[in-house]
């Protein structure tokens, strides 16, 4: 056995990792109606059975401390993941027969290889559970238009007088680019009146 390898670790503990998954994934409050427990816990077993897979093959490249992150805040796989690396190390730590007896830096290569494993596959998954996303379309458009308001922002800061032309030309430009009802039936619809 290779003491830098933590398959056979995760083997022989994964019931106890199991046990302690679901303990921390209980006590947090649900993100969204989809990151209930009793739904992610089918998920459990097959996603440490992935851990196991990804951690026989470490990338030497991979960044361990980039965090899970989904831009809408209600990805329930952001909390599973999170769970369960805590969960894997709660147990690696806290029993006392759980880690062979290795050097210190062989631990710290086995600790090294586990977390980049679960970020490995936590960031696979969150970031495929947020392409499908509904939110991700309108978080797109609010940061091109907050984007484009700091870059207005900056122009405006830069040469002041061009920023209020460019938002007069604007205005005459809506004003004038089609019937002259049109913005008094804009106005009416949204209770303004013209005075």
């Amino acid at each position: 056995m290779n003491p830098g390898d933590p398959r056979p670790l995760l083997d022989r503990h994964a019931a106890r990792v199991l046990t302690r998954w679901r303990e921390r994934l209980r006590a947090l409050p649900p993100s969204s109606a989809l990151a209930h427990p009793d739904l992610l816990g089918p998920l459990m077993a097959p996603a440490l059975a992935r851990v196991r897979q990804e951690a026989a093959q470490p990338a030497p490249d991979a960044d361990a401390n980039e965090p899970v992150n989904c831009r809408c805040g209600l990805n329930p796989l952001v909390a599973l993941y999170l769970t369960g690396e805590c969960a894997t190390f709660d147990v690696l730590w806290g029993q006392a027969d759980a880690l062979p007896h290795l050097a210190p830096g062989e631990r710290e290569q086995l600790c090294r290889a586990l977390s980049q494993a679960w970020r490995k596959v936590a960031t696979d998954e969150v970031s495929l559970f947020c392409s499908l996303c509904q939110r991700r379309t309108a978080l797109e458009a609010e940061e091109k238009a907050r984007h484009a308001s700091r870059g207005h922002r900056a122009l405006a800061e830069e040469r002041p007088c061009r920023g209020a032309e460019e938002a007069i030309s604007a205005g005459a430009r809506g004003a004038y680019s089609g019937s002259r009802d049109k913005p008094l039936a804009t106005a009416r619809r949204s209770g303004e009146t013209r005075d």
